[in-house]
Parts: structure tokens; sequence; C-alpha cells
């Protein structure tokens, strides 16, 4: 597992990418409802957006990034691995990018996160 960590991590950054790319779009855009005309109006907007496009097309690179890795690592150490840094990133880059509040409970709920990653990982990896 040692020699997939670049691609591991690169499905996390790349996650991570397309969720801040999604923030900064939607935020341009507006308010988006949830109704199939709305949904139907929206479809263009995607495209029309680069924030919107970049954060779908990051998505599909991380979707592929992931399929490769999961078909070498065990699902129950990747998704955890996976997951847990998805939130310990978005958390840091939404309190940095888009001033997010971060509280002192979160702050403690990402060490533990981190933790947890290290108690997950095979030995071997570390």
């Amino acid at each position: 597992m040692h020699h997939l960590l670049p691609l591991i991590f690169a499905a996390v950054l790349t996650n991570v990418g397309a969720h801040l790319s999604l923030k900064k779009g939607v935020s341009l855009l507006g308010e988006v409802k949830f109704s199939s005309l709305d949904f139907a109006a929206l479809i263009p907007k995607v495209f029309q957006n680069i924030w919107l496009a970049s954060g779908l097309s990051l998505f599909v690179i991380s979707f592929i990034l992931y399929l490769f890795v999961l078909s070498k690592v065990q699902l129950n150490i990747l998704y955890p691995v996976l997951v847990g840094s998805g939130i310990i990133l978005i958390t840091l880059s939404s309190w940095s990018f888009f001033k997010e509040t971060l509280s002192m409970t979160q702050i403690m709920g990402i060490l533990i996160i981190i933790l947890g990653i290290f108690l997950v990982m095979p030995k071997n990896t570390l």
C-alpha cells in the first residue's frame, strides 16, 4: 500500500478541490432550488460556471483515481482514510478560503480523525 499513497493523496486532493470549487461556484450562482424545472435550468448553468464545471471535472478525476486504488486496497482501510482525510482538508480549507467558523470541538474532532487514520492504516504503510 505504501507505493499507492501518492495516488490516495491525489484522490483526496481532487475530491477536496471538487468540493471547494462547487462551493465557490454555487456561491456565485445563488440559491439552488430543488424541483424538476429548476434542475433542468441548472444543467446549462453548471457548464457556464467555470467553478462548477471545474468541480465536476475534479470529481470525475477523483472517481477514476479512487477506482484504481480501490482495486488494490481493502475497502475497510481505503474508505476511512479517504473520508477522514477529506473531512480534515475540507474543514481547514473552508475555514481558510471561505472564512467559515471553526470551533474548538471541530479542532478536537480533526485530531481524533487523524488518530483514527493512523489506527486504520496498516503498520507497514507508515
